[in-house]
């Protein structure tokens, strides 16, 4: 995991003669048999490993690996550069200090073809070459001159704040009907846990339910995760790596709002997983892609209840790209990933331009549309934000279709 000074190339990048996944999986599987992993502890760093020069947080295998990485080596520092990087703004990376190698697929077109080729049957997909690099990276801690690291330190009560926002923003079927267990029911797409009143604390409760919600993420009316719809019974070898990708996504969960993620079972799966990764050198990448993509939908959920209420501002990511409507009063906000396009709400419903409409008003016409969603369709409809320029949504599912007079919300069943 840790590469010296000496081989650094140009802008960081490394040769590839080291087989970097394989790597960072003997590291891992080492930290799970000492029992030290990202995962199997609370996390206590200070949210997801991010490079200061670009403001863009680590994805992906890439971010385990750096926590696995800070863990390590007692970082308690979130930011993370290349050599080049630190010397182009006048920082010095300490002599005799390691960095952590990490990988970054480019995507560049082929050459271009004749013109029966792009005639041809051929999909976008075979027109790409992908281009895998391994650069290193150092740690805030092992650079001289970069500014002190700010950042405001939180407060349980924010944890649970946040970990009950998430959990009503999802629509999930929770349950509190259980005396010592929680988990998650595939086939009834539900998530039972013990009464609140069980926990200790009340992180420690939210950071239960969002392990449960991540499994709910891969249900095929969402994420549709092959380790989810492949897992039977406690064992099966895709039981294990799906509790892997919930470990990991309560992980990211964690390390982005606070909210501990819950480490009381791991123990059962360690074995299952040193299996797996022995096996398969990039599967711990797999799990961490997945687990970022449950992770971006969780909290996808909560930014997008927030916004329709009205609790917090529109923002652009390297994922989305949002424009201001002044006619309509919304933001238009285009998905890069899925291509999809959605409005929301800033000064009123689009409808009215200057009409105020409060949180207050928003939250009650939620409910009113949660109801009806209810009385239509029954336990398992699912409301939903939804553009708010048209004047009336739509409550479908199999059997039956209903119409809401609330402009805030979508309801589906499927």
């Amino acid at each position: 995991m840790s590469f010296s000074n000496s081989g650094r190339s140009e802008g960081g990048r490394e040769n590839q003669e080291r087989d970097h996944r394989q790597e960072v999986t003997d590291t891992i599987i080492k930290m799970l048999e000492e029992g030290v992993a990202p995962w199997q502890k609370p996390w206590e760093g200070f949210g997801m490993p991010y490079n200061p020069t670009s403001a863009k947080e680590y994805r992906g295998g890439n971010a385990v690996n750096l926590m696995a990485s800070a863990l390590e080596q007692g970082f308690a520092d979130p930011r993370w550069l290349t050599y080049r990087q630190s010397a182009e703004n006048d920082w010095q990376v300490k002599k005799g200090e390691q960095g952590t190698r990490i990988e970054y697929w480019d995507v560049k077109p082929l050459l271009p073809r004749s013109e029966s080729e792009r005639n041809g049957a051929a999909g976008e997909e075979d027109r790409l070459r992908f281009i895998h690099k391994v650069y290193t990276v150092f740690n805030a801690q092992q650079i001289e001159g970069i500014p002190a690291l700010s950042q405001k330190e939180r407060q349980p009560f924010e944890s649970a704040e946040a970990g009950e926002r998430i959990l009503q923003a999802s629509g999930a079927n929770i349950r509190h009907d259980q005396s010592n267990s929680c988990f998650y029911n595939r086939a009834t797409d539900s998530i039972h846990l013990t009464p609140k009143e069980s926990f200790f604390y009340a992180p420690g409760y939210y950071g239960t339910a969002l392990h449960e919600l991540a499994h709910w993420s891969g249900h095929p009316s969402r994420l549709d995760r092959s380790t989810l719809g492949e897992s039977y019974r406690f064992g099966d070898p895709a039981y294990a790596r799906e509790e892997l990708r919930a470990e990991l996504t309560s992980l990211f969960i964690s390390a982005q709002t606070g909210i501990p993620h819950d480490t009381a079972n791991h123990a059962a799966y360690v074995g299952s997983w040193i299996q797996a990764l022995q096996k398969d050198k990039s599967e711990i990448f797999r799990a961490a892609h997945d687990a970022t993509a449950a992770a971006d939908f969780i909290l996808g959920l909560d930014r997008e209840r927030s916004k329709a209420l009205g609790d917090a501002p529109e923002k652009e990511t390297s994922r989305f790209v949002a424009r201001t409507e002044r006619d309509s009063g919304t933001v238009s906000v285009h998905d890069k990933r899925f291509g999809n396009d959605h409005h929301t709400p800033i000064d009123g419903t689009g409808e009215e331009p200057g009409k105020h409409v409060s949180p207050a008003d928003l939250r009650e016409s939620f409910q009113e549309a949660r109801q009806l969603a209810v009385q239509e369709l029954g336990e398992e409809a699912r409301t939903y934000v939804a553009q708010t320029r048209a004047a009336s949504i739509r409550v479908e599912s199999s059997e039956k279709r209903s119409t809401i007079s609330s402009k805030a919300f979508l309801v589906r069943r499927r």
